[in-house]
């Protein structure tokens, strides 16, 4: 070695490995030991951070390995409309538009866990998911209420389970159905035709409180969500034709919370209902999952999470009583 190397090597200080401290050893054992499919090891891995988050990398990378392990990973491209809490809203539309690639080749796959909301949003989100990928399939773990039934009727596939819920497209205005005054007036008049003398009383209480002008356009809101079924219903091979499903859908159940099971979805939709598949297994981990999530965050830091988008495009808000 010539004596300008060695001089070199002389001179370059010796690394010096950082000791870490039995502390710090112990919660790098606990973290790569920590299961996130075990609640007690899921609240653990949630507490341990001051900023909620900060959990987000982790519950990415769970999402990834229950998407893997369930197989469909690399067949569809995988979204979310996981919202247990707020209703589908315009802010919406662009989220799940935003997460769709430009280029994207693969099978759209929406997992939809929602009460419902604004039909005009939840319609676009329809659209655009069918116009955007080869095939648009859609998996509900549990509920997938009224504006959120109208979504899921653009899927070529809705796979369901024996927690799955569809429901009556019924759109709310105030927490109240917009066909609600128009069965009111049914009602009045079926008692005003049995007891007459009612009548006087109704018309005054009726002439100071109903504006006919709301009552029209409430009707013209229901008859909007039936079209846009009819569209999203086009060119499915149904069990009944898509303008008679859209019609009892919007108008032949009377309440807002009706459970349309698995069974019920497949009378009227046919075959584009899948029951018990790996698509709806996968939804299930991930509800399952996510629910746990959302028990402890609720518990611990009095907050939610909802995912609207990729997997990545975690929502943490603060904690409200969850909608039916």
């Amino acid at each position: 070695m010539s004596q300008k190397k060695e001089n070199q090597t002389k001179e370059q200080p010796e690394k010096v490995e950082k000791k870490t401290t039995p502390e710090e050893e112990k919660k790098k054992q606990e973290k790569k030991e920590l299961n996130p499919d075990k609640f007690l090891d899921l609240a653990k891995i949630i507490n341990r951070e001051d900023d909620v988050t900060n959990l987000k990398p982790v519950l990415y990378r769970h999402i990834l390995k229950i998407a893997s392990r369930n197989e469909v990973d690399d067949k569809y491209h995988i979204l979310f409309l996981y919202e247990p809490n707020d209703s589908i809203q315009q802010g919406m539309v662009d989220r799940i538009y935003n997460a769709i690639p430009d280029d994207n080749k693969k099978p759209i796959l929406l997992v939809i866990h929602n009460h419902g909301g604004r039909i005009e949003p939840a319609y676009l989100i329809s659209k655009t998911c069918k116009e955007l990928s080869p095939h648009f399939v859609v998996a509900i773990p549990r509920k997938a209420k009224s504006a959120a039934t109208l979504l899921a009727l653009g899927g070529n596939e809705i796979h369901m389970g024996p927690m799955s819920e569809l429901g009556p497209i019924d759109p709310q205005f105030a927490g109240l159905p917009a066909l609600g005054i128009s069965s009111s007036l049914e009602s009045i008049a079926k008692i005003v035709c049995k007891y007459p003398e009612s009548s006087s009383m109704f018309s005054e209480f009726m002439k100071e409180k109903l504006d006919l002008r709301i009552l029209g356009y409430f009707e013209r809101v229901s008859e909007s969500a039936q079209q846009y079924a009819i569209r999203l219903l086009a060119g499915k091979e149904l069990n009944l034709e898509a303008n008679d499903v859209a019609h009892k859908l919007v108008y032949e159940y009377k309440d807002h919370s009706f459970v349309i099971d698995k069974e019920e979805a497949r009378e009227l939709l046919g075959d584009v209902i899948k029951i018990n598949t790996p698509e709806y297994k996968f939804s299930n981990d991930i509800h399952k999952f996510l629910n746990e999530v959302n028990i402890i965050l609720s518990i611990f830091n009095k907050k939610s999470l909802s995912i609207v988008g990729s997997p990545k495009d975690f929502i943490f808000a603060d904690k409200k009583e969850e909608t039916d």
